[in-house]
Order: structure tokens, then sequence, then C-alpha cells
């Protein structure tokens, strides 16, 4: 039984961050999928437009070591490997709320990577169990946190970088108008989640008739609206 459904500041960041870093792993490795098959098939710099669209500084020099780098570098924070810290991190002083069931998932992909790097193994199927895993964690944490707000605030850091990635990698309209709507659908139920001003600019921009991936401006803009939209 839950005794209070009062969450401080602190476990809210937790748990909105916690939701954004798992979502993370799991687009980041989608994407990396993605990459990596028109790399096969001969596009072999189609890396650097994915570097480019993480919004990161640097280039890696060759594919190999674009594919290491985002699988396995700590020192990036865009790599899965950091994202899966940051994210077990966050878990471990959640570990109360989440259950030990849910933080295996995660302490599962950690040593799967530790593994993988150290056989400096770089097929990306190798991976396909943190994919797996990821979607584990998220059945876990809905079956296990009893604290309702507290899943809500994880859905919502998960919905925010889901939005994120989809304008990052350019996803048409109707995909980031979906993404939009079931963020919405959990900030209902949190009084004050989102910033006003910023929810306006936003229901201003993702409109059909005026969404333009294409146009730079545009879409930085939606980036920096995106990460600023909720208050936590």
């Amino acid at each position: 039984m839950v005794k209070s459904d009062i969450i401080s500041a602190t476990k809210a960041n937790r748990l909105y961050w916690l939701g954004r870093y798992e979502m993370r792993v799991y687009l980041t490795l989608h994407q990396m999928n993605k990459c990596c098959d028109k790399m096969i098939d001969g596009h072999e710099d189609d890396y650097l437009a994915f570097w480019e669209k993480l919004d990161v500084e640097g280039v890696y020099k060759t594919n190999d070591e674009f594919t290491f780098g985002m699988l396995y570098d700590e020192n990036s924070t865009s790599s899965v490997i950091s994202a899966l810290r940051f994210a077990m991190d966050n878990a471990m002083m959640l570990r109360e709320d989440i259950m030990s069931e849910t933080l295996s998932y995660l302490e599962m992909s950690i040593a799967l990577m530790k593994k993988l790097k150290a056989a400096h193994e770089m097929n990306i199927t190798a991976l396909q169990p943190v994919i797996d895993w990821s979607l584990a964690f998220w059945g876990s944490a809905e079956q296990r946190l009893q604290n309702h707000k507290a899943l809500n605030i994880m859905m919502i850091g998960r919905n925010v970088e889901n939005m994120d990635m989809l304008t990052r990698f350019g996803y048409p309209y109707r995909r980031l108008s979906l993404a939009y709507d079931s963020l919405k659908r959990y900030c209902k139920e949190m009084t004050g989640a989102l910033d006003a001003n910023i929810e306006s600019q936003l229901d201003n921009m993702i409109v059909e008739s005026k969404f333009n991936l294409d146009d730079p401006e545009f879409k930085g803009k939606l980036i920096k609206y995106i990460n600023q939209l909720v208050r936590v």
C-alpha cells in the first residue's frame, strides 16, 4: 500500500530524467540500426548526418570509430553507455519506488555493454537484448510503481525524449503530433507540469500547415521549446 503520493522536487527530477535517459537508450539504438544499414548499403558517410542531428561537437573519422564511439564512449554524453549510466544513477536513488526487478533491466544492459566493449563488438544486432530489456523496463515500471504520480512523471520524461528525437531525426508532422498528444495526456494529472508560455508556442508550431523541419530555424526553435516545456 502506498503511504503517500507526495513527491519531492528532487525525486520528481530523478523520475523525469530516468524516463528520458532510458528512452534515449532505446531510440539511439533504433536510429543506429537504421544508420548502420545505410552504411552497409554503401552510404559510408551517413554517420556524419546522424552525428550532426544529435547536436554535438566533433565528428568521427571512420564508420568503425562512429559505431564504437556511439555505443561505448563514456566521455560522450550522446553514447548509449552514457545514457544507460545516467539512467542507472537516477534509478539507484529510486530503487524503493521502481523495485529491484525494474532496476535489474538497467543492470543487465550495462553488464552486456561492458562485455561487448571488451570484445570490441560493433555489430548492432549484438545489442538487441538491450533494446528488449529497455521495453521490459517500461513494462516492469508500469506494474511495480504503485505511486501513479511517480509513473506519470517518468512517462512525461519518456515522451519529451521521444519528441526531441523525432524532431532531430526529421520525422513527419503526424508522428510528432501524436507524441505531443501523448505527453499532454500524462500532464493532465500533473498540475503545473508544463510551462504555459512554452506550451502556447508549441501549440502554434505543431500544426500541420506550419510544420516544416526542413527549415533550420523552425527545427531549432522546436527542439528548444520541447526541452523547456516541462517544469522539473
